[in-house]
Order: structure tokens, then C-alpha cells, then sequence
């Protein structure tokens, strides 16, 4: 690891996916228990958010140790 790499970056990615995961559950049970929801319709667009965490999270941590 590089001396100047901020090393809370791997644990703020975490913190993300850990909040959309509590946000997705909460969505999930809400829509469960309306009546006629799908909870499935869900499923895409919190993959995709998921995958837009990931993928900053992985640019800010390629980005930060080329600088250093």
C-alpha cells in the first residue's frame, strides 16, 4: 500500500454497500406487503446501484495509488 493511499477507502465502499443494503431490505419489505407489488422489480435496480459503487469505489482506489 502506498504511504499517502487514504486507507478508508476500502471501508467507506463497505459503509456504501452496507446503507444500500438496509435501504434495498426496507424497500423489499414495503413492497412485500403492499398489495400488488412485485418485490423482484426491485432486484435490477439495486444490483445496478451496487454495481456503480463498486466499480467508483474500485476507480477511486486505481486513480488514488497512481498519484501516489
Amino acid at each position: 500500500m502506498a504511504s499517502n493511499q487514504v486507507p478508508e477507502a476500502g471501508t467507506l465502499l463497505i459503509a456504501a454497500l452496507l446503507l444500500l443494503l438496509l435501504a434495498f431490505a426496507g424497500s423489499w419489505i414495503i413492497a412485500y406487503v403492499q398489495p400488488g407489488q412485485n418485490p423482484w422489480e426491485l432486484v435490477p435496480w439495486f444490483l445496478g446501484a451496487a454495481g456503480v459503487i463498486v466499480v467508483v469505489g474500485l476507480l477511486a482506489v486505481i486513480i488514488g495509488g497512481r498519484r501516489g
